[in-house]
């Protein structure tokens, strides 16, 4: 799809935040190389732009393209200069990719992969096409295109093998070396019956595969007629989250609706737009739809975390992982309730000053320190 550009002076951070991860006909959650689950490089999706030809001379893109891979490559991401990768893209481009942070998105997500290694590449003209190996030993093909001296289009598609069968998808999950749940089901009446599954029962990290419990707390919430599609909701400074998304960006006391607000939580992930809806349906109500949808750890999702907390926990200055990481569930809503108070700057700020460590998003995960929402392939399906 094609995105609106972002507005001037909008901040523009080394994070992809919470990428959407679409399940259909299947659930699957897993801990695995970003480059497979990340909007921000799978190609066609929301967050990318594919390539187009451009008639100009040869090796036109050459420059463009030692750029970027010198930042895809680097072993210290903290020296990428977000000026710089503001300036290498084309305003069209830089707009294309604003729910994600612009252009370091994608950047922050393949640097996640890290150690990249460039296996070939073969320049022409305007086009770029790179062969790149992941730390686990993924190949990756990225295409890069050049338009005037900056960088028009990306795309990164991980080389993922034909499967026929499910022992295919088996092997082929198994290869990543990651912790993987797969789960294939028939839905009848309401009721899943598992037609396969690798290691279904395994609890692993949901990213924005947590926003369906929102959505049907928000969906409940209609049926029963305390909330109706066209409420109205208001986005404040105070509780705007992080990348992925746009309402972040939209000046204080925008209004949206709640439909609007649940489509832009789920088809680009709006982190805002989802924390909006939590706010207005409340946390316990989300909470409680992970046990109506028979969740078999609903202490894994509580509580359960806002975006905005999400980033605060993680990567705000300072972190509270370590008392998050030993706290019980009491405890755990206390230090929510601490959070109350503190906000994410959407205005252009210095990274190195910032109220969160955006490098930090993209070289140190979360979750290790229990930070997230989390559940399996059979709670999801």
């Amino acid at each position: 799809m094609r995105l609106a550009p972002s507005r001037n002076g909008a901040r523009r951070a080394i994070v992809a935040a919470v990428a959407v991860v679409t399940t259909v006909g299947l659930t699957a959650c897993g801990s695995v190389d970003p480059l497979l689950e990340s909007g921000a490089a799978r190609g066609g999706a929301d967050a990318s732009t594919e390539p187009e030809p451009a008639d100009t001379p040869a090796a036109a893109v050459t420059p463009v393209a030692d750029t970027l891979l010198g930042w895809v490559t680097t072993t210290d991401p903290s020296s990428i200069d977000p000026a710089a990768v503001d300036a290498l893209a084309t305003p069209e481009l830089t707009g294309q990719l604003a729910p994600i942070g612009g252009l370091l998105g994608p950047i922050a997500q393949i640097q996640q992969s890290a150690p990249i290694t460039v296996t070939d590449r073969v320049d022409e003209g305007a086009q770029s096409t790179v062969t790149l190996e992941t730390g686990r030993g993924t190949p990756v093909t990225l295409r890069l295109a050049a338009e005037g001296g900056r960088l028009a289009g990306i795309q990164a598609l991980p080389d993922t093998p034909d499967v026929a069968t499910f022992a295919d998808v088996d092997a082929a999950l198994l290869a990543l070396g990651a912790r993987t749940s797969f789960t294939v089901s028939r839905l009848d009446a309401g009721r899943c019956t598992a037609v396969h599954d690798l290691n279904s029962s395994e609890t692993l990290p949901l990213a924005s595969v947590a926003k369906l419990y929102v959505l049907g707390a928000v969906a409940r919430a209609v049926d029963s007629g305390t909330l109706t599609w066209d409420e109205p909701l208001t986005v404040t400074d105070a509780r705007k989250s992080a990348p992925s998304g746009q309402l972040q960006l939209a000046p204080e006391g925008t209004v949206v609706t709640v439909r609007e607000a649940a489509d832009a939580m789920i088809a680009i992930s709006d982190n805002t737009a989802t924390d909006l809806l939590i706010d207005r349906v409340g946390r316990a109500a989300v909470e409680a739809e992970v046990a109506a949808t028979g969740s078999s750890d609903v202490s894994a999702l509580t509580p359960f975390l806002t975006t905005r907390e999400f980033f605060l926990l993680g990567w705000g200055r300072p972190d509270g992982r370590a008392q998050w990481r030993d706290a019980d569930v009491a405890e755990r809503r206390q230090i929510l309730a601490g959070l109350a108070e503190r906000t994410i700057d959407s205005n252009p700020v210095d990274p190195a000053t910032a109220d969160l460590d955006y490098v930090g998003i993209a070289t140190r995960p979360a979750t290790a320190d229990g930070i997230g929402w989390y559940a399996n392939g059979s709670d999801l399906c």
